[in-house]
Formats: structure tokens, C-alpha cells, sequence
């Protein structure tokens, strides 16, 4: 059954909403929305990072990150009466400083730690401020990170008060395109409005206040889950910026955001396209689908979604994407791009030069025969390149790292990594952020090496029967477990 914005309770499942009576921001571990950008947490600087803006548009507000204590006296977030506002003003003094010596402040809230979803109906409630330079939106972003591709449900000018855009952004072609919709309207200061977009397989249709505004046929790089942003931008290149006639503080209300997910017959979850699809089990009213996919012999393109999938490329070249949940995908013969995204998964490159990426969850991997990529990226994963020469990296968290056969490149990033390099001349990269990497194989005899970043300071000491290498910033550690440090000549680290 496909969703319709006027019948939701008949047509949709509800997964997201904040009626917002009152606020629940993201503290580290807990919370439903943050005020910084997923990249600034993750990579280390959670409650370091003094905020951020998207100087890209040009834009002249510094977002404020609610875990940054020296602005904490700034509070661009506040809930009354069931209802959020997000507020921009001119920055103090005494705040500029701390922020980039930015001009204004605001608030920006995302659900990457909390919500993603691939498909469905996403709707806020919303009254717009009016002013020159003001620019509020609703947008979607895609969780494991790539731009484009991007959804713009509701940007808003406040120079033009009834008039708002709907755009969807690819990179379908190789290169950045988008449609964009200007909908002409009434006056969106003076009230609430209903801003939606019904997300599916085939097609992305904007809705306002239950109409139908536009509609496109789905990009093929927006098949993968997506975040949830809103948020009061003032300046950049688009909107221009703030004049005289601008009211400060300027104030975006939302009255509710929500999300539905599809029910019924006709839901595409785990449809498989490009290739043929055995046993595909739509999901049932109120449940997730666990469906299994197989692909043909040539080169196929298959979305699990949501539930424990399970996945067979088979031959050819794939392109095979596990959405939600504990997805097994085995990518057969050819070379296949996999990635499990949300969830505990497990991935098989097999036969072929594969990339093969486990996304958000604690993931087990292998990129089997061939000389292949390995990536955990979030989570506490076990990744395994097998024969060839592997290219194998942890991402975040504290994960295990096995090369096998062939001379590999092995990284742990960020966390206390356990790295094996198996037979072969492997290479261990480290870097000034490297959490501490315990490297359980390392062997001169075979051609292993030590690669640090260029730039990065280091010292070698003996500790027990272990060589340990600290890395300047008194943070990071290597440790070549039973290696005699004065056994170690020649070239057997560098930087690179």
C-alpha cells in the first residue's frame, strides 16, 4: 500500500516523532537530537568542537553545539507551549571570539545519532520568520555521509514570505545536478504550514499542507538512509545577507516533526533491481521485512532496507546495499560494492576486487579472494581482507583488523585496534589521532613496515618484550607485541 499524506494512520507506520514538549538533545551517549554536525563528534572533537557552520553557502550564523561549555550561555534552542524555536541574533562580544568571530549565532538539530531511515513520508509544522538574509529549511541527508545526495523538503527565503523551494540533489551523473521547485504560496510568516515529502523507490513527491506540489523520479544514488535536519541559517550566497530591515532575534517555530514508513503489499522493501529477485517478502503492517535477495549472473543493483536481509549478488559486477538491520550479503564473482549501513552485519566480497564497507553497527567482514577495500567505519568491527593485497581500516570504535595473505595496507583509525597482517610485506598505518593499536604480527623478516602521517612526531622505546612507538600528541600508541626494538633496522618506519 503506497503512503498518502492524508491517510497516514491507514497507509503508514509512525517511526519518528517529537511533538516537542520538550527538548532532548544529544549528550555523548543518549538524546534524540544534535547540535552539531556528525562529523565533528565522531571524529574525536565531541565536546571539543566549538560549533561549525556550512561556510561552503557562505553563511554568516556559527551554530552553536550544546556540549561546548565556554558558549553555553547561548541557547538558541528553547521549547514552550509544544512548540521549538530555533533563534538567531546578532553575536556579543564576548561570544564572538569562542565562535570563529562569526556574526550571528543559531541552531541547527540532527538525528544522524539518533534516526535514519531509508523510504517514507518525513512532515514538519512550521512558521517561518521573515527578514532579509533569514533561512530556515527541512532537508534530509544521507547517514553514512555522501554529498550529494541531499532532499530539501522546505528552504525559505525571509525576503519573499510566500514563497518557499523544494529541491532534490544527486550525483547520479557524476556530477552535482538537482531539481528545484519555487512554490508560490501565502504568507508563511504569519502562521504554521505543513511541509512533506513522500520518499519512495520510483518517486519523490513534495507535499504542502496535504497538497501535492511537485514531484521527480528517484535519483539512483538515493536508495540508502537518510537523517533528519532543521535548522536557521542567516546569510550566504543564496539569501544575501541581513540589512537594517532585519528584525533580530529572529525566531523559526516547529510545532512537530515526524516520519512514517511504508505498510503493506506494495512496499518495495527489499526489491531487487537490475537482476533477478527470489523470495522478496514485503513487510507486514507495524513490522520489518527479512528478505532474501539473489541476484542474476550479470551485474545487479539490490536494496535489503529495513530487517535481516539476506543478499546474494551472485556473478557480475554488484552493487548491493543492506539498508536497516543484521544483513548477511555475499557478493559472489565480479566486482562488487557492498555496504551493510545500518546494523550488525555480515559481508562477503568473494571472488573479484571488491569494496566492501559495514557501515553503522558492529560488523563482521571479509573481502575474501583479490586485492580488496575493507572498511568498518562505525562500530566495533572485525574486518578481514583474505587473499591479495587488501587495503583493511577500522573507522571509529575499537575494532580487529586481520590482513591474511598478500602484502596489505592496515589501518585501525580511530579506537584501540587489534591489528594481524598474516603473510606477507604489510604496511600498519598510524597517525596523530591513532587510538592504540596493538599489532600482534609484525615481522621484519617478511617486509612489515610502520607508516605514520606526514608531519607526525614519534618516539621508539622498549617496554617488556614489546616495542612501543608513541606518537607526539601523548595520545597515541603502536605496539609491535614481542618485537625487539633493537631488531628493527633499515626503513621499517617512515613517514608518508
Amino acid at each position: 500500500m503506497t503512503i498518502d499524506p492524508n491517510n497516514l494512520a491507514a497507509t503508514a507506520k509512525l517511526t519518528f516523532a517529537d511533538e516537542f514538549n520538550g527538548l532532548s538533545l544529544w549528550n555523548g551517549s543518549t538524546g534524540t537530537w544534535s547540535t552539531n554536525w556528525w562529523y565533528n563528534d565522531e571524529w574525536g572533537n565531541f565536546s571539543k568542537s566549538n560549533g561549525s557552520t556550512l561556510d561552503g553557502n557562505g553563511e554568516l550564523e556559527w551554530y552553536i553545539n550544546d556540549n561546548y561549555q565556554a558558549t553555553s550561555a547561548v541557547n538558541p534552542w528553547s521549547v514552550n507551549n509544544g512548540a521549538l524555536s530555533i533563534t538567531a541574533a546578532p553575536a556579543s562580544a564576548t561570544i564572538s571570539p569562542l565562535i570563529n568571530n562569526y556574526q550571528y549565532t543559531s541552531g541547527m538539530l540532527n538525528t544522524w545519532h539518533s534516526f535514519s531511515q531509508t523510504y517514507g513520508y518525513f512532515e514538519i509544522s512550521a512558521q517561518l520568520p521573515a527578514g532579509q538574509g533569514l533561512w530556515p529549511a527541512f532537508w534530509l541527508l544521507q547517514e553514512d555521509g555522501d554529498w550529494p545526495p541531499e532532499i530539501d523538503v522546505m528552504e525559505f527565503l525571509g525576503q519573499d514570505v510566500s514563497k518557499f523551494y523544494a529541491t532534490v540533489h544527486t550525483d547520479q551523473t557524476g556530477d552535482h545536478t538537482f531539481q528545484s521547485f519555487p512554490i508560490s504560496t501565502s504568507n508563511l510568516t504569519t502562521d504554521y504550514h505543513r511541509y512533506g515529502v513522500n520518499w519512495q523507490a520510483d518517486y519523490i513527491s513534495f507535499y504542502f499542507d496535504g497538497q501535492r506540489i511537485a514531484q521527480v523520479a528517484t535519483p539512483s544514488d538515493l536508495h540508502e538512509p537518510m537523517y533528519l535536519i532543521v535548522n536557521l541559517a542567516v546569510g550566504g550566497y543564496w539569501p544575501g545577507s541581513p540589512n537594517g530591515s532585519t528584525v533580530f532575534p529572529a525566531t523559526m517555530k516547529v510545532d512537530y516533526i515526524r516520519a512514517y514508513a511504508d505498510i503493506g503489499g506494495s512496499l518495495t522493501s527489499g526489491a531487487a533491481t537490475g537482476g533477478a529477485s527470489s523470495g522478496a517478502v514485503p513487510a507486514a503492517a507495524g513490522t520489518e521485512a527479512s528478505d532474501a535477495l539473489t541476484g542474476a549472473a550479470t551485474a545487479d543493483t539490490i536494496y535489503g532496507q529495513a530487517g535481516d536481509d539476506t543478499i546474494s549478488g551472485q556473478g557480475g559486477d554488484d552493487y548491493l546495499r543492506g539498508g536497516d538491520g543484521a544483513d548477511t550479503i555475499d557478493g559472489g564473482d565480479g566486482f562488487d560494492d557492498i555496504n551493510g549501513n545500518i546494523g550488525a552485519d555480515t559481508e562477503h566480497g568473494g571472488a573479484g576486487a571488491d569494496w566492501v564497507v559495514g557501515g553503522k553497527g558492529d560488523d563482521l567482514l571479509y573481502g575474501d579472494a583479490d586485492n580488496d577495500i575493507v572498511l568498518g567505519n562505525l562500530g566495533a568491527d572485525n574486518a578481514n581482507g583474505g587473499a591479495g593485497a587488501d587495503t583493511v581500516r577500522g573507522g571509529q570504535d575499537d575494532d580487529v583488523l586481520t590482513g591474511g595473505d598478500g602484502n596489505d595496507w592496515l589501518s585501525g583509525d580511530k579506537g584501540s585496534d587489534t591489528l594481524t597482517g598474516g603473510l606477507g610485506a604489510d604496511v600498519f598505518h598510524g597517525s596523530w589521532d591513532t587510538g592504540e593499536e596493538t599489532i600482534l604480527d609484525f615481522s621484519r623478516a617478511q617486509g612489515d613496515r610502520i607508516m605514520l602521517d606526514a608531519g607526525t612526531g614519534y618516539s621508539v622505546h622498549q617496554s617488556g618484550a614489546d616495542t612501543v612507538i608513541d606518537l607526539a600528541n601523548g595520545m597515541g600508541q603502536m605496539i609491535l607485541v614481542g618485537v625487539s626494538a633493537s631488531s628493527l633496522q633499515g626503513d621499517w618506519i617512515y613517514l608518508g
